[in-house]
């Protein structure tokens, strides 16, 4: 199955270079501009929307479903990854290697680990697939870097650099989910 997954527009934080992670806020005049100017470009093949449940994202998704008038639905399974007591902080290059690595555990400062991310992720990947409404369409999820890049990894076994805001990526969900069972 295609699925379309699309970073959430700029944030305040995202501007200034602090890691958002859990911290939930909403997307700056900027970043709803882009995700309005991106939303006609936006596949009509798409079918549904699932969306991180964040207000980042929300606001991304509600943006783009103004054009497709489709099915959406929030998620908590499909929130960034949490730093613990880094969340809001400077994305210091130590971190930013870190994370852009998947071999991240933040659990010592209060957040999580790679593996935490990746079996929630994955949780609500399968139950996307195994929803009879996806199967004739594709679908869009809307989320943050974080989980872009997981999704980039389970399918292909690479690390992906970065990801702007409102960037939009193709996957192939039965490979992602075959490939986690490895």
């Amino acid at each position: 199955m295609k699925i379309y997954a699309i970073r959430h527009g700029l944030t305040e934080l995202n501007k200034k270079g602090i890691f958002n992670g859990h911290i939930d806020e909403e997307l700056s005049p900027e970043g709803i501009h882009k995700a309005k100017i991106i939303a006609p470009s936006i596949p009509k093949s798409i079918k549904h929307i699932y969306s991180s449940s964040q207000k980042r994202a929300k606001q991304t998704a509600e943006i783009i479903n103004s054009e497709l008038n489709i099915p959406i639905s929030f998620h908590d399974e499909l929130i960034e990854l949490s730093m613990g007591t880094f969340d809001g902080q400077i994305f210091t290059e130590e971190r930013k290697i870190i994370h852009k690595s998947l071999q991240y555990d933040w659990r010592p400062y209060g957040g999580e680990s790679i593996e935490d991310v990746k079996n929630r992720v994955l949780k609500i990947l399968k139950e996307i697939q195994l929803l009879p409404i996806n199967k004739d369409g594709e679908i869009l999820i809307v989320t943050s870097g974080g989980i872009i890049r997981l999704l980039h990894f389970l399918e292909t076994g690479m690390l992906l650099g970065d990801i702007g805001n409102v960037s939009l990526l193709t996957f192939d969900l039965d490979k992602i989910i075959n490939n986690s069972n490895m």
